[in-house]
């Protein structure tokens, strides 16, 4: 399974998050400054579905949706402000990236939208101009935050225990399969050592296995005893595999553990892996 998501998984979900449609809410009720800004978006972004609310009853309607990606509204409205419609859209879809037009907001206007979660905000009439850019952005990141909490699904949904460990030896993720093998809830364990899962005897021949794979070498199974919270410990087979951040270096590498059934002590301390073997060198598990 492990394989099939560092190989396949990841990079299909990669592949398929650029063919996902957007969907972006216009909400103007200037009738030239909507037909302006519907036409640079449907040129800028084709595939977009692009709707526009220019009255309180189409902008109820648009709010029984699901939800929707990003938000572009003018704060002066005739039957309301950008203000409002912000609270609105956020109270209704908390992830959206709203942009807000102004022709006249003040300071106070635009820090008060800040607070409550505006994504950026350009003033009339400059601002068309870099409205695409700025959707863009926005839109890239909405794609972002979905991507990572898809791959967090993903993660959390292994069997297999899964942590990630840094070039400093701590502890940055954890699944729930781990948190549920190890005792420990997410909170205790992100940032300790990753010493405090390992037998004493075993800690240096581990490390010495993370510098391998943060070198980019997927270290194979081996069986090994884990410490939970309480001390116990867990016969698991385990491997690592390099983690990078897209074509960045490697970053962190991710510990999967398997429980297995009755492993004898002396074979938990022995050597993982004869030397002797030409390591093995692999793509890096990719996240984005």
């Amino acid at each position: 399974m492990i394989a099939l998501l560092s190989q396949g998984a990841l990079g299909a979900a990669c592949e398929c998050e650029d063919f996902v449609p957007m969907y972006l809410l216009l909400v103007e009720d200037n009738p030239t400054d909507r037909m302006v800004i519907q036409a640079r978006l449907r040129h800028a972004f084709p595939s977009a579905q692009i709707m526009a609310a220019d009255d309180p009853i189409a902008m109820n309607e648009q709010l029984k949706r699901d939800g929707c990606d990003v938000v572009i509204t003018d704060y002066w409205l005739g039957w309301s402000d950008g203000l409002s419609i912000l609270q609105r859209v956020r109270d209704r879809w908390p992830r959206s990236r709203v942009i807000m037009l102004t022709g006249n907001g003040g300071e106070e206007v635009v820090a008060g939208a800040f607070k409550h979660g505006l994504y950026h905000y350009l003033l009339k009439p400059d601002g068309f101009e870099e409205l695409v850019a700025v959707t863009a952005a926005a839109m890239e990141s909405k794609r972002r935050e979905d991507f990572n909490e898809l791959m967090a699904m993903i993660v959390n949904s292994i069997p297999d225990a899964v942590h990630s460990v840094d070039a400093a030896g701590r502890i940055t993720a954890i699944n729930l399969a781990a948190r549920q093998m190890y005792g420990y809830s997410e909170r205790e364990l992100v940032g300790l050592s990753n010493e405090i899962l390992l037998l004493a005897g075993r800690r240096d021949e581990i490390r010495r296995m993370h510098e391998r794979a943060l070198r980019g070498e997927i270290v194979p199974r081996f069986p090994t005893l884990q410490v939970r919270c309480d001390g116990a410990e867990i016969p698991v087979s385990m491997t690592m595999l390099p983690m990078r951040r897209g074509d960045g270096p490697i970053y962190n590498v991710a510990f999967v553990a398997t429980a297995i059934g009755k492993l004898n002590r002396e074979a938990g301390l022995a050597s993982a892996r004869d030397e002797s073997h030409p390591p093995r060198h692999a793509s890096a598990l990719s996240i984005h």
